[in-house]
């Protein structure tokens, strides 16, 4: 069959050796006609090109500032010029993050400037099938082909002049990109989207777009605002604090900008504008300089919220649950252990008819049966794939702060009120009362979630007292949670209240009561209230005995801590009885290598050490820090304490290098496991500092002395024992000083 002969109008000559691509379709060289007898090429660029298609929806923002990086990244990988090899790959760049960053003001900005070393510039919306759609087939009807998506896919296909295709807001994790790609190696595309599983589709390399960095978000607030001069200092410092309110977000900032810029605050005035109408302000549109995006801050999430609503099963469902608890919690550091630890504590039933009708539904539906970590793992990988929240090497999930309070600002008071119990219920079930290593570590990493739940309500866990127990039980563990990283003040309130409501509803006597007392005890003493706290031990010593016998575990607990507080007052002779009798007992009924039994044979060592029984006080010592290290592992907190006093006695025999070295390596592990400030560690710095001046090392101890009481008279009180000792060894310090 012979092919016809087309005209090409526009060159004035006829062309007679051509391939019939499909119906009406006609290829010569680079180049598609289409028609029957005379048809219109396509326009070819004169040589070199210039920029024929121009294809965007708006200009980038006039107020785009910063981002450089990967701007830069976009210039070195993106442009016809690079001459990155790719081994045939089509070059494709994805820029990824949460919702309201920037990542289209990126792509707007690196079209606009380039623009002219791209022959062709399109963009498709890329948020839904349907969309994808609409833009192929409107770059068909400029472009002058069939009204296909395929039609597009192969033009640019065979088109050898330099193209770049945006697809923008692929951010439904159901959507596969891939079959919108047109084939070959030819052209660039740059995607845009909030699921970071869109990097699979890069071959150049990818981008997580964030918060900008403070200096950045500054001037795009200076910008905003239209400042003139975006190096003043004065303006730069007021703006510092909007930016870090708006977590440095670059739709928050533009938002904020137009706020003050159409004269509702002075930029000054707006943090406080903020506090008290924070989701207005969120969900308000600026008529001008809006830059045509069609979302608000807060919006733009809702519509994550809205596709990950529609999902089919119990995965969307789940995973909103979660986005809910998530919000009442710290907005970083968040473990897939809090919810492990809650399970566990079901399955052993350590838990209430209320705690069970308050948990979150994805952990409960695993609480008769065994624990299935992909459940919640599926449910989290939704929220990732719209950017909502991230999951670091480690696991641990972190928001963005502001949508971290847009999930909460969404609720009604009612589900509000649903959503905080049902997180406080879950962060106090999953504190556990054992004190391995791994324990203690894990509930100093809750502190910054308790703080969220227990700040939420101005009466804290008390706002729940009218459910009875639960709510002491809660706030006890919550308390026990604070006690261990040195926040007493915070402890002590939380227990006093414990030990009021249950003294009246339980009664003086009863054991549970009993037990809240035994710790505010503990409490007292660690805050150097020592007559209140002998007064309460001695009043549960002699109710334990009465009611529990002389040798019951909580007796001898209690007797335990007794003798402790009668050390401390100087009643070292009674101490001294009353320890023996405990340890005697806990050999005898707990073992030798018990934890208790250790810790009461330590306490002995002291009253060794307090009487002049030097030798004996070194003897125990020395075994109880060899058994804590092998049964316990060196750096458990309940080791540290008898290795400073190994350290002591060691000083006390003259091996001052052997005293030295233990107590930095206490220091060292102290401030690992507890903190630089830890009641614990301070203690350990003073030891240090005393063995320093010993030795001769008189600047060392003084500057570590002057840490510690500063340090002490901050946290503990300029009244606390701990603190006037800490002033006297500086005074002592001092005077050794200027001897020498």
């Amino acid at each position: 069959m012979t092919a016809p002969a087309y005209t090409t109008p526009s060159q004035g000559h006829r062309v007679e050796n051509f391939n019939v691509r499909e119906q009406g379709q006609v290829q010569i060289g680079d180049r598609y006609y289409y028609g029957n007898n005379t048809i219109d090429p396509l326009p070819s660029p004169p040589s070199p090109f210039r920029n024929k298609y121009f294809e965007v929806p708006r200009n980038a923002s006039s107020a785009f500032t910063g981002r450089e990086e990967v701007c830069e990244q976009l210039r070195a990988r993106c442009l016809p010029s690079s001459k990155l090899d790719l081994r045939g790959q089509q070059k494709r760049y994805v820029i990824y993050g949460l919702g309201g960053s920037g990542k289209t003001q990126v792509c707007l900005k690196f079209v606009e400037e380039h623009r002219e070393e791209f022959w062709g510039v399109f963009w498709v919306d890329a948020s839904s099938a349907e969309s994808l759609e609409r833009g192929y087939l409107q770059v068909a009807n400029i472009c002058g082909l069939d009204s296909r998506v395929a039609a597009v896919r192969r033009w640019l296909s065979n088109i050898s002049n330099p193209w770049v295709l945006i697809l923008d807001n692929a951010d439904d994790p159901r959507l596969d990109l891939s079959p919108y790609f047109p084939v070959g190696n030819r052209g660039v595309i740059l995607i845009t989207s909030r699921n970071p599983e869109c990097r699979v589709h890069s071959t150049l390399g990818s981008y997580e777009l964030g918060a900008m960095d403070i200096d950045e978000a500054v001037t795009l607030l200076l910008k905003t605002v239209a400042v003139h001069d975006l190096s003043s200092r004065s303006m730069r410092e007021t703006a510092g604090p909007v930016v870090l309110t708006l977590g440095c977000l670059a739709l928050a900032i533009t938002q904020a900008g137009a706020v003050i810029r159409q004269g509702r605050c002075q930029m000054e005035e707006y943090c406080t504008l903020y506090t008290r109408r924070r989701k207005e302000l969120l969900s308000q549109k600026a008529i001008q300089g809006g830059e045509d995006y069609r979302y608000t801050v807060y919006t733009t999430w809702e519509v994550s919220r809205q596709m990950i609503e529609k999902m089919p099963g119990e995965v969307g469902q789940d995973a909103l649950e979660l986005l809910q608890i998530f919000s009442f919690l710290h907005h970083e550091g968040i473990s897939e252990e809090i919810f492990f630890r809650a399970w566990l504590a079901l399955r052993s039933k350590m838990r209430s008819d209320w705690m069970l009708s308050h948990l979150p539904e994805i952990v409960l539906r695993l609480s008769d049966q065994e624990w299935d970590a992909d459940t919640l793992r599926v449910a989290v990988s939704v929220l990732v794939s719209f950017s909502l929240i991230y999951r670091d090497k480690d696991n641990l999930i972190s928001m963005h702060p502001l949508v971290h309070t847009w999930v909460r600002d969404r609720l009604d008071p009612s589900n509000e009120e649903i959503y905080w119990i049902k997180t406080t219920s879950i962060v106090a079930l999953s504190i556990p009362r054992t004190f391995q290593t791994v324990d203690y570590r894990f509930r100093r990493a809750l502190v910054p979630h308790i703080d969220i739940c227990l700040g939420f309500r101005k009466k804290g866990i008390f706002y729940l007292e009218d459910i009875g127990e639960d709510c002491q039980s809660m706030a006890s563990r919550f308390a026990l949670v604070y006690r261990e990283v040195g926040r007493l003040q915070e402890a002590l309130q939380l227990l006093e209240r414990v030990v009021e409501i249950r003294k009246r509803t339980l009664g003086g006597e009863h054991l549970t009561t009993l037990s809240s007392i035994h710790q505010l005890t503990i409490i007292y003493t660690e805050m150097g209230r020592f007559q209140e706290a002998l007064q309460l031990a001695e009043r549960v010593v002699e109710v334990s005995k009465r009611t529990l016998g002389e040798e019951h575990y909580d007796t001898l607990s209690s007797i335990h801590h007794l003798s402790v507080t009668y050390g401390e007052v100087g009643r070292f002779q009674e101490a001294l009885q009353l320890t023996e009798r405990v340890v005697e007992v806990s050999k005898r009924t707990l073992g030798e290598e018990h934890p208790d039994t250790l810790s009461s044979i330590h306490n002995l060592s002291a009253m060794y050490g307090e009487v002049g029984r030097f030798q004996e006080a070194l003897q125990l010592t020395e075994r109880v820090v060899e058994v804590v290290k092998r049964t316990l592992g060196e750096e458990h907190p309940d080791a540290l304490s008898p290795i400073c006093n190994l350290a002591i006695r060691y000083r006390e025999a003259g091996r001052l290098q052997e005293a030295v070295q233990l107590t930095e390596r206490a220091v060292e592990i102290s401030k690992k496991i507890r903190g630089e400030e830890h009641p614990s560690t301070l203690r350990s710095i003073n030891y240090l500092a005393i063995s320093y001046g010993e030795g001769g090392r008189l600047q060392e101890a003084q500057r570590l002395i002057e840490r510690v009481v500063e340090a002490r008279k901050r946290i503990l009180g300029k009244e606390h024992p701990q603190t006037v000792e800490a002033l006297r060894n500086l005074k002592n310090l001092h005077k050794k000083t200027m001897e020498t």
